[in-house]
C-alpha cells in the first residue's frame, strides 16, 4: 500500500513540474515584453538639426534605467545642456531633465520615444512641484508634434 502512495505521490509531483515548466517556456505576454524590449540597445547618439536649430541627446542604457546628456542649441533661444536620469518603460524615456541655462540651474521632467533608429520628443501639460516642472500625466504624452532625433 505504501508503494501505491509512493508511486501515486511521484506522479503528482512530476505532473506539476511538468505543469510549471509549461508556464515558464509560454508566450505569456508579460514574459514577452520584457524579452521584447531587453532585445533593442537603445544606448547611443541621437540628434535634431533643422533650421538653426540643433538638439543631441546622448543615451546610456542599464537595463530598464538611463541616463546621459542632453543639449539644445534652439535658434534665436537661450541654450541649454545638462544631465538626465530615469528609466525606459515600453520605448518611452522618462527622465528628470538637470541643466543650466544662461548660468541658471534648473530641473524638469523629459519624455521621448525611442525606436530602433529615432528619439521622438514628448510634450503635455506640466506643472510644477517642489521647484520642478513635471508632466501632469506623463502616460498621456503626444509623441506625434514632437521633434525626432535620428540616430547616428
Amino acid at each position: 500500500m505504501k508503494k501505491i502512495l509512493y508511486c501515486f505521490g511521484a506522479i503528482v509531483l512530476l505532473s506539476a513540474c511538468t505543469k510549471k515548466t509549461e508556464k515558464i517556456e509560454s508566450n505569456d505576454p508579460v514574459t514577452s515584453t520584457v524579452t521584447n524590449s531587453n532585445q533593442t540597445d537603445f544606448s547611443g547618439l541621437y540628434s535634431y538639426q533643422q533650421n538653426g536649430d540643433t538638439i543631441t541627446l546622448q543615451l546610456t542604457v542599464d537595463g530598464t534605467k538611463a541616463n546621459g546628456n542632453l543639449l539644445y542649441t534652439l535658434n534665436e533661444k537661450d541654450r541649454n545642456s545638462g544631465t538626465f536620469v530615469g528609466e525606459i518603460k515600453d520605448v518611452i524615456l522618462l527622465a528628470n531633465y538637470t541643466f543650466s541655462s544662461e548660468g541658471v540651474l534648473s530641473e524638469r521632467q523629459i519624455a521621448f520615444k525611442l525606436t530602433d533608429t529615432s528619439a521622438i520628443e514628448g510634450y503635455g501639460d506640466v506643472q510644477e512641484i517642489n521647484g520642478k516642472m513635471m508632466f501632469k500625466d506623463a502616460a498621456n504624452l503626444e509623441y506625434g508634434t514632437g521633434l525626432v532625433l535620428t540616430k547616428k
